[in-house]
């Protein structure tokens, strides 16, 4: 139910901001357990059964919220955006650096992103096969690709911060940039981590640095 059919129906605006708050402490709550269920069990072998267990509700109650897995997997990986996002917010706000030099860490922060949150990580490289599955004008896609524009734009501002300060060429398209960036992370990571397990002695992590410092080199002034 939404705000405006319970303005309709005459309720008070506190109740209706209260309905609004708890239905979305409730949908935070079925996250979190489809969190847990799906990083233990794997999403295969997960079911929405277990996910409405795990979340003390009913099936059907579980369905009012999220309709189906896929959905329930988008929602993760909103919230895995977001942690990213913030991550992000804190490298293009720290004054004590230029735009060249927050370049790199990027890299540096994504890694560790990956580490201390593989699961988060890993929903990022199930964006395109859950998605196809989910209605393309819901509330949870709407979210999600606003949270991936929003980390694409913090790119482009750090990138722009250089050219402001004169440390990244000016004639760069940080936008084009921001998305050939996001691009690689999502690409150059898993590709690292595959090799890392063919390949003697391979540290994925040099590949990425290696890959930034050539990127480094070509946009510095």
């Amino acid at each position: 139910m939404t705000v405006g059919h319970l303005v309709t129906r005459g309720y008070p605006m506190g109740v209706i901001e209260r309905k609004e708050r708890e239905k979305e402490l409730r949908s935070e709550s079925i996250i979190d357990a489809a969190e847990r269920i799906f990083f233990s069990k794997g999403f295969e072998h997960a079911t929405m059964n277990d996910v409405a267990e795990e979340a003390e509700l009913s099936k059907g109650a579980l369905y009012l919220y999220f309709h189906s897995k896929n959905e329930l997997c988008m929602a993760i990986l909103q919230r895995s955006l977001h942690i990213l996002k913030e991550i992000f917010e804190i490298l293009r706000d720290d004054k004590n650096l230029n735009g060249i030099e927050k370049f790199p860490k990027l890299a540096e922060l994504f890694i560790t992103f990956a580490k201390e949150h593989p699961n988060h990580y890993d929903s990022l490289l199930s964006y395109r096969e859950h998605r196809e599955n989910c209605p393309a004008t819901g509330k949870i896609i709407k979210s999600t690709i606003e949270e991936n524009q929003n980390i694409n734009r913090i790119i482009s501002d750090i990138i722009k911060m250089g050219q402001v300060d004169k440390t990244i060429k000016k004639y760069i398209d940080a936008d084009k940039l921001s998305l050939s960036l996001w691009g690689n992370f999502t690409g150059i990571m898993p590709s690292s981590i595959l090799s890392e397990k063919v390949i003697p002695n391979f540290n994925p992590e040099d590949i990425i640095k290696y890959h930034f410092q050539l990127l480094l080199n070509a946009i510095s002034t």
